[in-house]
């Protein structure tokens, strides 16, 4: 059943969820101001909960310590595997070696096998910085691209690798490049556009020859593995239908997409390339939060707590703490809201410092059972070339994260439960609910970038219960069309778990 008229999808809902969300709205306003209020401070001395259902008490006041579950194993890892409707692929040839002698050829390595339309003669040029020759710019024109990307590669002995990316896209925004590119010499960053070489405020970088180059296949669109894992017999058929409806549309799709489900009921999962990297984008955000709830239950944080933004928090990108001075004073229940509600870079970025910085992040990344995510460098609006090069995961990750939220099993039950409310309040992006009947919501979180479009949930409806990580890379800079995508496998995924 289609309950929602495509032309329809982003103009006009039903009444129902209008007025549905014009109350979360107005809960949302409530909240923001009970948080900078001190309702957090209020509600821990008193032993209670903080109307913005960001306490991690017990129910006797006592902090719950979290639940430490065993990960469950990851591709390629022992653990039990039904076996399911899969597309038969080739064999995959060896990835080639990351490190090469020069650092064009590293950068090579890095993109060419990922990013459509990079082949030897898209190098457009080889920077070696001055202030200090351990670094070297490579400039990529990609065939279809308007805008270069620029890969930093770093030397270590005698051999390169490439180590950062960024779509050099913002001339007039310079300084938003600086935030995924710390630790990348002043010179290769001040000259990397030609527009504001009137402003560097250093020698720009020695121009090099472009040396010899790896002999790589381009790059091809992955095959759209199927997965089925644990279905039980039971269930078999409905699964391998609507497993062949999402390859269906998931091959349809202009660029890469991904989907991996979780009946939450059964304990069983199926889905389309789960296995396969994606950007992270914002829903890096999920175990940040997770993170910070872990923390504040084992007393290391409290919500109350004032932070200190620093100058290395910032970002652009969403929610308007970039606009805020080093020195703002916001506290950690403020940030959480801002986070997960608004999707705030800045307020991710405080949290992540605050928590221990992005190593601690992943543990509790892996802890979760997700075992190809990775938070490589800060948060912000910019994306890398490939994947390898920026925050990552794959749609199986993404929902195994979701499942423990689901089940109580990231931390105490009542700060999962906190998770849940807090990602329901979510008014940023309703892809995910875009392809849910009118009175059904999902707890997400959605993140898009250039290119790059995906929603992760929990949908809980009478029953129905299932945990949904939906993924895409190298598809159209048209949002809509990553948008109509999420919603066409949300509802694809939606009448086959329905009651």
């Amino acid at each position: 059943m289609n309950f929602f008229q495509r032309k329809k999808m982003f103009v006009s809902r039903s009444e129902a969820r209008r007025r549905r969300r014009r109350v979360r709205l107005g809960v949302l306003a409530a909240l923001l101001v009970a948080v900078v209020g001190g309702v957090f401070l209020a509600g821990q001395l008193s032993g209670g909960t903080s109307s913005a259902g960001l306490s991690p008490l017990s129910d006797d006041g006592s902090r719950q310590e979290p639940r430490q579950e065993e990960p469950a194993p990851g591709p390629g890892k022992e653990g039990p595997r039904a076996e399911g409707k899969e597309e038969q692929s080739p064999p995959e040839e060896p990835a080639p070696d990351p490190e090469q002698k020069t650092p064009e050829a590293a950068a090579f390595v890095a993109v060419a096998p990922e990013f459509p339309g990079v082949k030897e003669g898209n190098v457009a040029g080889v920077y070696r910085s001055r202030m200090d020759p351990s670094w070297a710019s490579v400039r990529f024109s990609p065939e279809g691209e308007n805008k270069d990307f620029v890969v930093f590669s770093h030397k270590e002995g005698d051999l390169w690798r490439a180590e950062k990316s960024i779509r050099a896209d913002e001339p007039d925004y310079p300084d938003n490049d600086v935030v995924p590119l710390a630790g990348v010499p002043k010179d290769l960053l001040d000259y990397l556009y030609e527009e504001n070489l009137f402003a560097a405020e250093v020698p720009e970088p020695k121009r090099e020859e472009i040396g010899g180059l790896p002999d790589l296949d381009p790059a091809e669109k992955p095959p759209a593995e199927t997965t089925t894992d644990d279905v039980p017999e039971d269930e078999q058929e409905r699964v391998d239908e609507v497993v062949g409806k999402l390859e269906d549309r998931v091959k349809g799709y202009d660029g890469v997409a991904g989907v991996y489900v979780r009946d939450l009921e059964g304990d069983f999962g199926y889905g389309v390339r789960a296995d396969e990297t994606f950007f992270s984008a914002s829903i890096i955000k999920v175990p940040v939060m997770v993170a910070v709830y872990r923390k504040v239950e084992k007393g290391d944080l409290s919500f109350s707590q004032e932070v200190e933004l620093k100058e290395e928090d910032w970002a652009a990108g969403a929610g308007w703490l970039q606009w805020e001075k080093a020195g703002t004073k916001q506290t950690v229940g403020d940030l959480l809201l801002l986070m997960m509600t608004q999707s705030d870079n800045v307020a991710t970025n405080a949290l992540v410092r605050m928590v221990g910085g992005k190593d601690h992040v992943n543990d509790v990344a892996e802890s979760l059972g997700a075992k190809d995510t990775l938070l490589y460098q800060k948060v912000s609006s910019e994306r890398g070339a490939v994947p390898a090069l920026d925050n990552r995961t794959t749609p199986r990750d993404m929902a195994t994260m979701m499942q423990k939220i689901a089940d109580d099993e990231a931390a105490s039950e009542k700060s999962c439960g906190y998770m849940k409310d807090l990602m329901r309040t979510n008014e940023l992006d309703w892809w995910l609910d875009a392809g849910l009947p009118a009175d059904v919501d999902a707890a997400n979180k959605a993140g898009w970038l250039y290119q790059v479009y995906g929603d992760v949930g929990i949908v809980e409806h009478e029953g129905n219960r299932y945990a949904i990580a939906i993924l895409s890379k190298h598809g159209s800079a048209t949002v809509d069309e990553g948008a109509v995508l999420i919603e066409d496998l949300s509802r694809t995924t939606w009448e086959s778990q329905a009651p």
